[in-house]
C-alpha cells in the first residue's frame, strides 16, 4: 500500500510539473504566478511592432499574443486555439489598462476579426509543436496599419548554438503584476524583453520574462527595422520555451497557408546562406522567383522594389500575391507598381 501510495504522489507531481510547463494562457484571480520570469523581471512598455493582442469575444478577455508572418497570415501558439481557449479577434495600439488592472478595449478601428475556418492549429509535444495560424478581416479602415505599411516578421533561417551568447527580443501581451506608481496599467498591454536563446534538437530555449497571455509572441531580430523570427513562444518553466520556425511541420503549414506550392521572393533575401525561394530563405531575384513557381503555384512577393531584364512570364498559369505595403518593379526603363 505504501508503494502504492508513493506511485500516485509521484505521478501527481509529475503531472502537475508538465500542466506548468505546458500551458500558459488568459489569467484568473484563482491562478498564481507562473515562474516564466527569468530572475528581475525587466519587461518595459512597447509599441510600433507587428504584434497583436489575441482576444476573445464570447468571454471577453484577452487570451494570447499573435505575430504578422510574410504570407499575410498570422501566427500564435496552438494551444491558445484548442481544449478551454478560443478567440475571434485581434488587437492592435491597445490602451493602458485601468489602475486596478482591468483590460481596456482598443477603437474599433483596430480591432480585426479574425476568419474562424482559416484557423490551422497543432498541439504535439512529440513533435515540439504549439503553434496556430489564421487570417483577419478588414475592418470598417481597411487592413491594419501594419499590413499598409508593409511591417512584418521575416522568417530567420539560422540556429543558435547554446555556446553562442546570443540575444533574442520577445515582445508581447503578458500578465503584468508588478504596480507602477500605484497602479496596475500596464496588465496585458505590449511589453518587451530580451535575453538568452538558442536552439535545442527540438524547441527554441530562451530566458526571455513573459508571463500568461505570452503565449504566440514572437522571438526575434531587429536588424535596423527588418524583423527576422525564430519562435513562437509556447510556455514557460524559465527556461522558457518556443516552437522553432524552422520546425518542419510548422514551416510546411505555414508556406502552403494558401493551399498552394509557392515560391517566396524578399529583396533582402535570407538572412542566411544560399536562396531556395522558400519561407525562410528566399529569392532576391525576380526574374529567378519566376522561373521556379509551378503551374497553378503561387509567388509571394515581399513589399520593396526589384529590377528585372528581359523578364519572360512563363506560359503557365500562376497567381503572384502581395500581401503587404508597396512594391516596384522595373523593367529595363520601365516600371510597374
Amino acid at each position: 500500500m505504501l508503494r502504492k501510495s508513493m506511485f500516485w504522489a509521484s505521478f501527481t507531481i509529475v503531472a502537475l510539473a508538465f500542466a506548468f510547463v505546458v500551458l500558459e494562457a488568459e489569467e484568473t484571480e484563482t491562478r498564481i504566478r507562473m515562474s516564466t520570469i527569468c530572475g528581475v523581471d525587466d519587461r518595459q512598455p512597447d509599441d510600433g511592432y507587428p504584434v497583436a493582442r489575441v482576444y476573445f469575444n464570447g468571454r471577453e478577455e484577452a487570451i494570447c499574443t499573435a505575430w504578422i508572418a510574410p504570407n499575410g497570415w498570422m501566427v500564435t501558439a496552438g494551444h491558445c486555439a484548442s481544449g478551454n481557449y478560443r478567440f475571434d479577434e485581434v488587437q492592435f495600439q491597445v490602451p493602458a489598462s485601468t489602475c486596478d488592472g482591468d483590460i481596456q478595449n482598443p477603437p474599433a478601428a483596430f480591432r480585426f476579426p479574425v476568419i474562424q475556418e482559416s484557423i490551422q492549429h497543432r498541439v504535439d509535444l512529440a513533435s515540439t509543436q504549439d503553434w496556430a495560424i489564421f487570417r483577419i478581416q478588414t475592418n470598417e479602415t481597411g487592413m491594419p496599419e501594419a499590413f499598409r505599411k508593409g511591417m512584418f516578421f521575416r522568417i530567420s533561417n539560422e540556429r543558435i548554438s547554446k555556446d553562442s551568447n546570443r540575444n533574442l527580443r520577445n515582445t508581447g501581451f503578458g500578465v503584468e503584476l508588478r504596480t507602477f506608481q500605484g497602479c496596475k496599467n500596464r496588465n496585458r498591454t505590449m511589453q518587451s524583453s530580451e535575453a538568452k536563446a538558442y536552439n535545442s534538437p527540438g524547441y527554441l530555449i530562451h530566458f526571455a520574462d513573459t508571463h500568461m497571455g505570452s503565449s504566440g509572441s514572437p522571438l526575434y531580430v531587429n536588424r535596423q527595422g527588418d524583423l527576422f523570427v525564430y519562435g513562437t513562444h509556447r510556455g514557460g518553466g524559465c527556461p522558457n520555451l518556443a516552437t522553432s520556425v524552422l520546425n518542419p511541420g510548422f514551416l510546411e503549414a505555414l508556406s502552403m497557408a494558401w493551399g498552394r506550392p509557392t515560391v517566396f521572393l524578399d529583396h533582402l533575401g535570407p538572412l542566411r546562406g544560399e536562396s531556395t525561394g522558400g519561407m525562410e530563405a528566399p529569392y532576391r531575384d525576380f526574374k529567378k522567383a519566376v522561373e521556379q513557381v509551378e503551374m497553378d503555384g503561387e509567388l509571394s512577393i515581399a513589399p520593396g522594389s526589384y529590377s528585372v531584364q528581359n523578364l519572360r512570364i512563363p506560359d503557365r498559369p500562376f497567381r503572384i500575391r502581395a500581401p503587404f505595403g508597396s512594391i516596384s518593379i522595373h523593367q529595363n526603363s520601365g516600371e510597374y507598381q
